[in-house]
Formats: structure tokens, sequence, C-alpha cells
């Protein structure tokens, strides 16, 4: 097992790094991404049968808790029932776009390390993002899965206190999460096979996102290591030119030269972006709305169970949980921007002007290309760090107001 957590490790090559999160959780699940012709793994329909019950029975408790006016026990059914109907559909949307994304995959890795000649500092680049990815993925998925495995004991631990306390007999088991279930199940001897049913749907969903969130947040990483790559090219092709007054045609045409592939490997770079973007919209706009949703529920309810220890943790951490997957993607859409228009300013400062008035069109269409950050948007939502901390700005005065009137 520990092989599996080597990327926590400093002193790995680059390939253990490279979507080391995702590939574990999402390979654990059935779902990387596979080349056109592969089998769909068995446990891929068996996780996807086991969420859907569970997200079907989860709402129709949270429903049936709101029509009996029963708000906190409502509230506390739907947030991690919202959480999991947002699952169920981003492992819908890998399953659709399955053969698109090992297709963008192959294709980033192409542009990643199929770099001939190499310089020197390039593979610090994609080192230094690959190791930051990793890390970064492992957070969400650690905290959800803490969150999970609090819920999951909660029960058990109750009725360890109790038992301790010699009050068991006033204890009534209860499942970790609020499902619909038929009588029969929950009663011995099935109750201990539903508990363990029940308890796995939420692991089903704690690593299916970390594996697509972390998919998006790794795809981010590399495309801005690739805009990097990019601007240390650029750098290196002015380099031996930036005490000289002029060129002779001979160093035209080669300088020449360096830049076309330049654009056309800045070209590649965009449209694998958008066409990434295209892919990831209804995924990514899926889950702004819920994790707003989810960090509300949770806030609500956090105030409403402020005296109860492990209540009160145990929505702490959805919170944090809530919180760090949302980062994911505002942190990977800012990588992305920054490190694109960070291209016309490094064009820019290079000695341009060495070019004829001909050539110089490379120069202005690459810079006016570049001018416009390269956006992980889709409709009402901008993945950015701006974006995050107005979320953070905005839920710290809901906790305010609400504060207020109680």
């Amino acid at each position: 097992m520990a092989k599996w957590f080597r990327f926590l490790k400093r002193d790995q090559s680059l390939s253990v790094y490279f979507f080391a999160v995702p590939r574990l959780s999402l390979n654990i699940m059935g779902y990387w991404p596979e080349r056109s012709g592969d089998r769909l793994p068995l446990r891929c329909i068996v996780n996807f049968v086991i969420l859907a019950i569970g997200v079907i029975t989860e709402l129709h408790a949270g429903l049936r808790f709101l029509d009996q006016q029963q708000i906190t026990l409502a509230l506390e059914t739907l947030c991690p029932a919202g959480t999991s109907a947002v699952t169920l559909l981003k492992m819908f949307l890998m399953l659709r776009y399955r053969q698109d994304l090992w297709a963008m995959w192959t294709r980033l890795r192409s542009l990643l390390f199929d770099l001939r000649p190499e310089l020197p500092n390039q593979r610090q680049i994609r080192l230094k993002h690959s190791v930051m990815a990793a890390r970064i993925n492992f957070w969400p998925l650690s905290t959800g899965f803490f969150t999970c495995t609090t819920y999951n004991l909660k029960p058990i631990l109750i009725a360890l206190v109790l038992y301790l306390q010699n009050r068991d007999d006033d204890f009534a088991w209860f499942t970790p999460f609020n499902m619909t279930m038929p009588e029969a199940l929950l009663r011995s001897p099935f109750f201990p096979l539903t508990y363990i049913f029940i308890a796995y749907t939420g692991y089903v969903t704690i690593f299916m996102f970390g594996g697509c969130d972390g998919f998006y947040f790794e795809f981010c990483a590399h495309l801005s290591a690739l805009f990097e790559v990019l601007q240390s090219e650029i750098r290196s092709i002015f380099k031996p030119y930036k005490d000289h007054l002029e060129l002779s045609p001979v160093q035209l045409y080669h300088l020449e030269e360096r830049m076309r592939a330049v654009i056309i490997r800045h070209n590649d770079i965009l449209n694998l972006t958008m066409f990434f973007r295209e892919r990831y919209v209804i995924i990514t706009l899926a889950h702004f709305v819920s994790a707003g949703m989810v960090i509300g529920f949770s806030m609500v309810n956090l105030l409403a169970v402020s005296n109860n220890g492990l209540g009160a943790l145990l929505y702490v951490a959805y919170t944090i949980a809530a919180l760090s997957q949302l980062l994911v993607y505002c942190y990977g859409g800012t990588l992305v921007a920054e490190s694109s228009a960070e291209l016309s300013q490094v064009m820019f400062s290079c000695p341009w002007q060495l070019f004829r008035p001909q050539q110089r069109r490379l120069v202005l269409f690459l810079i006016m290309r570049s001018q416009r950050p390269m956006s992980m948007a889709v409709p009402f939502f901008s993945p950015s760090l701006a974006t995050f901390a107005s979320i953070l700005q905005t839920s710290g005065s809901i906790i305010a107001l609400v504060t207020s009137f109680q």
C-alpha cells in the first residue's frame, strides 16, 4: 500500500507524480479514461448502481423529513444527498466522455514529454507542477475521506459511549446516512449488511470526487506548465541575440522558423484547453452549484448543533471538504489564466524588434492571442481564486447574519 502514496515524497520520478491522485481514485472505481475498444470494468457499473440506489433513497428520506417539517434532519439528509447526486452525474459524464478524456490525456502527455531538445529548466517546470498537483489533489481526497469516515463511525461511537456509561438500553441503532430502506433490511440479521452498503456509498462519492475533480485540477496544472514551458522556449530563442543590433538573413530565417514552431505549439495548447473546457463544462457548473448549496446547508447545520461536539465536528469536516473541492477548481482556473496571459509579457520583453517588418507579424499574432487570459469559465461562473474569495466572503456574511439572530 505504501507504493500508492509515493507521490507524497520528494524524491520520486516525474512519472510517479503525473496524475497520481486521479489515477489512483478513478482506477479504484473503474472510471480511469481508456482508449476506444477497451472493455468497461465491471466495478464501474457496480459502483454506479450502488450510488444510484443511495441517491434515490437518500433524496426520498430528505423530502420525507421536509414533508414532516423536520428541517434539521432534512438538511442533514439533503446535504450529502446533493453531493452524491452530483457525483452520479460526474460518473455518467466520465463514462460519456471516456474516450475523449483519454485522447486529451494522451495529447497532454505528448505535449509535455515529447520535447526535443529539452531545456534544463523545462523539466523542473514539469516536475514542479506535477508535485504541486499531486499534493493539492490529495488534500480534498483526504478531507473527504475523513468526513465520510466521521459519518460512518458516528453511530458506532455513540453506541460505544452509551455502552461505557451503562446506558446501552437507551440506544437505537441507526445508519450513517439517512436513507429510506425496507424495514426488513433494518433489522437483524440484515442490518450489518445494510450498514456496510450505506457506508460504502459515501466512499464511492469521495473517490469519484477525488478522481474527477483531481483530473480537472491536474489537467489545469499541466496546461499551466505548458504555457510556462513556452515562455522558457521564447526566452531561449532570443537569448543569443539580446546584444545584437541587427541579424543576418540566415539568423533571421532560423529565428522565424523557431517562432513559427512556438506559435503552432501555442495553438495546439489553446485548442486542447478549449476542448477540455467543453468536456468539463457541465461537471464544473454542477459542482459550483452543489458546493454552494452544501456549504450553506453545512453552515446552517453547524450553527444548529453548535452545542453537540460530535455533530459540530462532522459539519466542520464537511464544510472544509466542500471548500477544498471548490478550491481545486478555482485554483486550477487561476493557474491557466495567469500563465497564458504572462506569455504576452514574456514575448514583449524579448528583442522582437530584430525581426523585419514582415516577420514581426508573427510576434504581434502571438501577443494578441495571449493578451486575453485563457479562461476555464462556464455559464454563470468563472473558476478563479477571486471567485473563491467571494464565496468565502459571502459565507462569512451569512454566518454573521444568522448568528446575530440567535
